[in-house]
Parts: structure tokens; sequence; C-alpha cells
């Protein structure tokens, strides 16, 4: 089932980034309608809690993909002669992975209880007992991209989308009309999703393996982990300290602003980076740094092309589209929306970059500049959000990633042709020298011959 993944019936690249791309929007489509959906049926303070919660899966997320699915794109396992054992591996991972997280998040609500953070406590509580769901569903995503069977990966989201959306309905019909419905509703989804994803892969679920591949990756992946939490952290800090200083209103309405461009642009940022680490991986195998590069200029051409068209219909529209499509109460956040815009295009410059980094493992070499971003994030969101609100918050959302952005670009353009052109050549040393080996060991004789002179058998 998982051989032959770049030929055949699995198409070209553009038919496949075309069906990612497509799979992208569905997911960032249904992200967004929950949120719609809670802020009509919660206001604002409804909008925030979800958003919060949603902000703190965000980096569980990155966390999962960076112990697992990116490692496994970098070592191409899919391409290897027991990809089935390795993808049910995977999931081992994954579901270890979602019931420490289980605990983690059950924690938390326990304590904004006691704290009197009621709304945010039971968020957190709700959407515990979901989270192995979550990363198994989001797992079998990624299982779809890296075997080049991104159809697999829009069919998953949309029998996950399907129920979800049911859920809701059922849920708001029989009167519930808190924000935690959009929670119940996205974990029941995941289940289904997740339990879909068994079958579409031919997978019987286990715990066998799981620590086991985390630990042999740590290697690779702890540059991973530590990038894209910095660089998530980076993200949610905003968020996490607009809840703070301005409370469920304050990040409802960040939340409504960053929509605009966040659902959009994450569809051409996630699409690009769910194909393009796969892609760029196997080029560099194949062809080199000539190969990795042209994958790298496809994916940055890509999104910042995409990002900016987002962000000319936001400096445009953008208002229009808060008041009739949040309310008349929400208007007011245009600007920051329009900041937000920019902050989006300079961010999708540095896609490319990041790809070439991780295919060439020089992963480490992402965590300066996005530990970095983070103390300037906290540093401006504590300046600039209790004085100017949901506006500070998007100024305080531009600086760093602006910082960011220089960083990454310039750690790219020092290592990663080296780096590139080095792993490629050893690459080709080392299948030169297998028929070399090969030649240099006779082969045995044959039964039906005689052993040479003056041999013994044995």
């Amino acid at each position: 089932m998982f051989e032959r993944l770049h030929n055949g019936p699995n198409g070209s690249l553009s038919i496949r980034f075309g069906v990612t791309a497509a799979d992208q929007s569905l997911s960032s489509l249904s992200n967004f309608a929950v949120g719609l959906a809670a802020a009509r049926v919660a206001g604002a303070a409804g909008l925030g809690v979800y958003a919060l919660v949603y902000a703190v899966w965000l980096v569980l997320a990155s966390m999962h993909r960076s112990l697992i699915t990116d490692p496994m794109a970098i070592e191409n396992d899919l391409h290897q002669p027991d990809a089935a054992r390795r993808v049910r591996t995977g999931l081992a991972a994954e579901l270890w992975l979602g019931l420490a997280a289980a605990v983690g998040f059950a924690a938390t609500g326990v304590i904004m209880l006691a704290v009197g953070q009621h709304q945010f406590g039971l968020g957190f509580l709700c959407l515990s007992p979901w989270l192995p769901c979550l990363l198994a569903q989001d797992y079998w995503r990624w299982v779809g991209f890296m075997s080049a069977k991104p159809k697999k990966s829009l069919v998953n989201d949309i029998v996950f989308d399907t129920i979800q959306a049911t859920v809701f309905v059922l849920l708001y019909v029989a009167g519930a009309h808190t924000s935690l419905i959009a929670v119940w509703a996205w974990g029941v989804g995941a289940a289904g999703g997740a339990l879909f994803g068994l079958f579409q892969f031919k997978v019987r679920p286990t715990l066998r393996g799981g620590i086991e591949l985390v630990v042999r990756r740590w290697r690779l992946s702890r540059w991973l982990v530590a990038g894209n939490l910095t660089s998530t952290a980076t993200n949610q800090s905003t968020a996490v300290l607009t809840g703070a200083f301005l409370g469920p209103t304050g990040i409802g309405g960040l939340k409504a602003a960053t929509s605009l461009m966040a659902g959009p642009a994450l569809v051409l940022v996630q699409a690009t980076g769910s194909i393009g680490l796969p892609e760029a991986s196997r080029a560099l195998h194949e062809r080199g740094w000539p190969g990795l590069r042209r994958v790298e200029r496809l994916v940055t051409a890509v999104g910042v092309i995409g990002v900016a068209m987002i962000a000319t219909v936001i400096f445009c529209f953008g208002h229009w589209i808060l008041v009739n499509v949040y309310g008349p109460s929400f208007g007011q956040y245009a600007g920051a929306a329009d900041v937000l815009a920019l902050a989006g295009i300079v961010t999708s410059t540095s896609l490319g970059a990041i790809l070439c980094l991780k295919a060439t493992r020089k992963g480490h070499l992402i965590l300066p500049a996005t530990t970095a971003a983070v103390a300037v994030s906290v540093v401006t969101a504590v300046l600039l959000i209790p004085p100017y609100g949901v506006m500070g918050a998007a100024v305080a959302t531009l600086i760093p990633s602006s910082f960011r952005t220089v960083g990454l670009l310039a750690s790219h353009w020092a290592w990663s042709r080296k780096s590139a052109e080095r792993m490629h050549r050893e690459l080709q040393e080392e299948s030169a020298s297998l028929p070399a080996r090969a030649a240099v060991a006779p082969p045995p004789p044959s039964p039906a011959q005689p052993a040479p002179a003056g041999s013994v058998e044995r």
C-alpha cells in the first residue's frame, strides 16, 4: 500500500499540491466556521474561550509534528519496505503523546478553576479527553501527505468536519448555548476521523514501540521541537497575553482580526509545508542542492504570492467582512487585521528557508531566530497591549515576525547549500560503494559445480 509513492496513480506534483491545498482549505474553513459559531452563540467572550483553547492546541500540534511526522518525512519512512510498520509505530507515538497531553490539559483546567477563571478552565477540561483523537486524526492527514496520497487526507477531513458540524447542530438544538459546544463537537469529530483513518490505512491501533520511536529519533527531532515550539510560542504568546490583559472579550477581538488572515493564509502555509517537506527531502536525496533549491523556490513563490493576494483583500474589505460576518461590534478591529495581514506577508518569505534547514538536518539553526523572537514577542506584548488593546497586540505580532524572518533567512543562506551538497555527496559515495563491495566479494560456488582444487568443504 505504501510503495511507489510518487508515481502512477498519485499524479504529478501540481495535482498533489492542488488536492493538498483543497484539504487545507477545508480544514481552515471548518476552524473558521467553529470560531464564528462560537462568536454567534456566546459573543466575543465565548470566542475568546475557544481561541485560547485552540491556541494551546496549536502548540501541541506543533509538538507532535516535530517529534513524529517531520522526522518521518525527513527520513523518508514511507519509502521504505517496512513502511506499514513505521506508520503503525508512528500512531503509537501519537497516542502516547495524546495521553500525556490529556493529563496536562486537565491539570491546567483544574488550576484555572481554582484561581477563578471558570470559562477558560472548563474549556481545557472539556478538551482534554479528546486530545489522543485529535492527534491521531491529524496524524492520518500527514500520513496521506507524506505518502503522496492527499486524497486520503481530504476524505478524512470531510468525515471529521461532517461529524463535527452534526454534533454542533444537535447540541445547539438541544439547548446548549455556550462556547463549550464548539469544543465538544471538535473532539467528537476528531474521534470519528481518527477511527476512519484506521480503516483508510489498514492499521491496527497499538501503543507498542511509540515511546521507543520518539527516543530513537530524539537527536533529530529535538531541534525541530525546540524550533517549532519557540516559533509557535511567538505566535501564541500574544494571544495568551491578550487574554491575560484584556480578558475573554479582548482575545475574542484578536481572534476575529487574526482569522481574516490566519485562516486563508494558513491554508497556503500548511499546504506548502505538508507537501513541501516530503518533496524537499526527496529532491535532496535524488538531485542534491539543485533539486532542493527548486522545491524551495516553488514553495516560497506560492506562499508569498498567495498570502499577498489575501492581504490585499483584507486591506480593501477587512472592515466590511468583520462587521458582516462576526457582527457590528467587531468592526473596530479592522486596523488590527491590516497589521496582521502585513505580518503574514513578512512571515511567508521564510517558508522555503525553513524547509531547506529541516531537509538538510540543520534544524538547530532555526532555534536562535525563533528563541529571540519569543523574547521580542513577550516584551512588545507587555509594552503595547495594555495601552493600545487589540491594535497593540497586532503590532506585537508584526515586530517579532519580522525579527524571526530575518534570522531564518540569514541562517539558510549561510548553511543550507553547504549541508545539501555534503549530504548528497555522501549518499552518492554510499551508493557507489555498494556495487564495488559486491564486486570484491566473489560469489559462492554453485552447488552444481565442484569446489576449486585445494579447497576444503565444510
